[in-house]
């Protein structure tokens, strides 16, 4: 069956470039993520080092969403990070103290991959 003329033309959607470079996060989200992190973990600690509680739960998230985030080395020296994860490294919550321990980690990678 041939078209005929006086149909109306095919809508055709515009696509919307996405550009290439990649969005980061702002310092003074990650400032916040870890003042919450840390306020969570001193909780968690004035209820006691191996009780599984919320406070302690939502450190470890917070601490898990940190490492997903795309951050860039500059992000990470501005805002002094690194400090204040090894102040939760040393924490006496074995989970708090293991997920900041990998964070750093992955900080530390980002900073050495950078250079």
């Amino acid at each position: 069956m041939a078209i005929s003329d006086d149909l109306p033309p095919q809508l055709t959607k515009d696509v919307k470039r996405r550009s290439r470079k990649r969005r980061t996060v702002k310092s003074k989200d990650l400032e916040v993520l870890i003042s919450v992190a840390t306020r969570a973990a001193h909780i968690a600690r004035d209820k006691g080092f191996h009780v599984v509680s919320p406070e302690a739960i939502r450190c470890v998230e917070v601490l898990r969403m940190m490492r997903s985030l795309p951050l860039t080395p500059r992000v990470i020296v501005k805002t002094d990070a690194l400090r204040s994860l090894q102040f939760l490294a040393t924490n006496g919550n074995p989970k708090i103290r293991s997920e900041s321990k990998s964070l750093l980690n992955h900080l530390k990678g980002v900073l050495a991959a950078s250079s």
